[in-house]
């Protein structure tokens, strides 16, 4: 089965974090500069978008490369284990997109990326995901 084009909302945002690599698919949150990202951990409390573009260390670490973020809509995700159509998606330790356990009754919801519109049965496939700005689960 093919895939279609995914419309989405996104900008040009500062890579932080010295010289790493950045992936298609991986999760970013807010960077410490204004207009920057950085990748996604595990726990994440600021969910921002998910990476578009590769971007090697080499050019991270000259502190001025950019980098294209999806924000609203449609994104390709890179999963760090199986993922089920529906589930709401966090990020593991590597950025990359993890299943949410709902919160208990009680519990304060955890933040969360978007939900899950495909499949996935092993790690490091890509998924698409629905991007749900400032979404808890």
């Amino acid at each position: 089965m093919g895939v279609g084009p995914n419309y989405v909302l996104s900008k040009g945002m500062l890579a932080q974090g010295g010289a790493i690599a950045y992936a298609s698919g991986e999760l970013v949150i807010a960077g410490s500069v204004e207009q920057s990202v950085a990748k996604a951990g595990a726990g994440t409390l600021l969910p921002l978008g998910v990476c578009t573009e590769d971007i090697d260390s080499a050019r991270v670490g000259t502190g001025k490369a950019f980098i294209a973020v999806a924000f609203m809509g449609i994104a390709r995700v890179k999963c760090g284990a199986a993922v089920a159509k529906g589930a709401r998606i966090t990020s593991d330790a590597s950025a990359r997109g993890v299943t949410q356990a709902r919160a208990a009754a009680g519990v304060q919801p955890a933040p969360v990326f978007g939900i899950a519109l495909t499949a996935t049965s092993n790690a490091n496939e890509f998924f698409d995901m629905l991007l749900t700005p400032g979404g808890t689960y």
